[in-house]
C-alpha cells in the first residue's frame, strides 16, 4: 500500500545531511506516494547531490525541482506544494528524519478524520552524532485539538511533524523570512481549518529548536518576525488590535526567556 502523501523537503546547501533524510523517508513502513526536493540556489554541490538522490530512488518516486536563485523556505516549499499530486502534504527538514512509521499513524489517523486540516506530533533531540533509537509507538493513537487562542500563544507545530491537505488555499508567506511556518497555522486555524497534535514522537533532530543554527539561531530576527505576524493578523481582522499588542508583550517576554536559556546553555 502507497500513502496519497506527497513529501516536500526544501534543500539549501544540505550535501551533508540530505542523504539521511531521504533515508527515513524511504524506511517507512507506509511509503509516500512521492517525494518532493526542492533545490534552493545553493551555488554547490548540493543540486548533484540531489540528482544521484533521485537517480537512487527513481524519479517517479524522488522529483527534483532546482531553483536558480535562493527564495528561502516559503518559496521552496510553496513550490513543491503547487507541485504535489498526491491528497496530503508531509514536510520533512534536510538535517532531520522521521521515525519508520511516522507516514502509517499519521497518515491513517487523517483518513479517519477528514474534518482536520492539519495534524501534528511531538518530536525528540538528541545529541549531535548520535544513534536513532526511535521510541516505540503508543498502542493507542490519542489527539489534543488545538484551540485558536492555544495557537495565538505558542507555535505548537514543528514544521517537520506537520501534515496537512493539499488543497488548503494558503500557502508559506515568502515576504516573511523567519516564522513563515507559524504563521501559516494561524491562517489556517484562524481561517476556521481544525488542526490536532497527536500523541507520537514522529520526528528526530539534533539541534536546539532555537538559537543554534539555521534561520532559528537568531532569536531577535524570530522576535520581530512574531510582531509582523501579530500585525498582519490584526490588519486582516483575525485578531482585535487590543488583541495584538497583548500578544505582542507575550512575544516579548518569550524572547526574553529563550535569551536566558540560550546563556544557560552556552555556559
Amino acid at each position: 500500500m502507497i500513502a496519497s502523501v506527497s513529501t516536500i523537503i526544501p534543500c539549501y546547501r544540505c550535501s551533508s545531511t540530505i542523504g539521511r533524510a531521504v533515508d527515513s523517508v524511504a524506511k517507512q513502513t507506509l511509503l509516500p506516494a512521492e517525494v518532493i526536493l526542492v533545490d534552493d540556489g545553493s551555488g554547490d554541490n548540493t543540486l548533484e547531490l540531489l540528482l544521484q538522490l533521485q537517480r537512487d530512488y527513481g524519479k517517479d518516486w524522488l522529483k527534483v525541482i532546482a531553483q536558480k536563485e535562493n527564495g528561502g523556505p516559503s518559496v521552496a516549499r510553496n513550490t513543491a506544494w503547487d507541485f504535489a499530486s498526491q491528497d496530503y502534504i508531509a514536510f520533512l527538514d534536510a538535517d532531520e528524519v522521521w521515525h519508520p512509521e511516522k507516514i502509517a499513524v499519521q497518515y491513517s489517523w487523517m483518513l479517519r478524520h477528514p474534518d482536520i486540516a492539519l495534524s501534528g506530533h511531538n518530536s525528540v533531540q538528541i545529541k549531535l552524532g548520535e544513534q536513532y533509537n526511535f521510541e516505540p509507538i503508543p498502542t493507542e493513537i490519542k489527539a489534543s485539538f488545538v484551540s485558536k487562542s492555544q495557537i495565538l500563544l505558542f507555535n505548537v507545530f514543528s514544521t517537520a511533524c506537520v501534515m496537512n491537505k493539499r488543497d488548503l488555499k494558503q500557502r508559506f508567506s515568502p515576504s516573511l523570512r523567519y516564522s513563515q511556518d507559524y504563521f501559516l497555522w494561524l491562517e489556517i486555524l484562524l481561517g476556521g481549518e481544525q488542526a490536532a497534535i497527536l500523541n507520537f514522537c514522529g520526528t528526530y533532530y539534533d539541534k536546539a529548536l532555537f538559537g543554534e543554527s539555521g534561520q532559528t539561531a537568531n532569536l531577535l530576527n524570530g522576535k520581530k518576525a512574531e510582531l509582523e505576524i501579530y500585525k498582519r493578523l490584526w490588519k486582516s481582522r483575525y485578531i482585535t488590535f487590543v488583541e495584538s499588542r497583548l500578544l505582542s508583550l507575550w512575544s516579548l517576554a518569550k524572547y526574553y526567556r529563550r535569551v536566558g536559556i540560550c546563556l544557560l546553555r552556552n555556559t
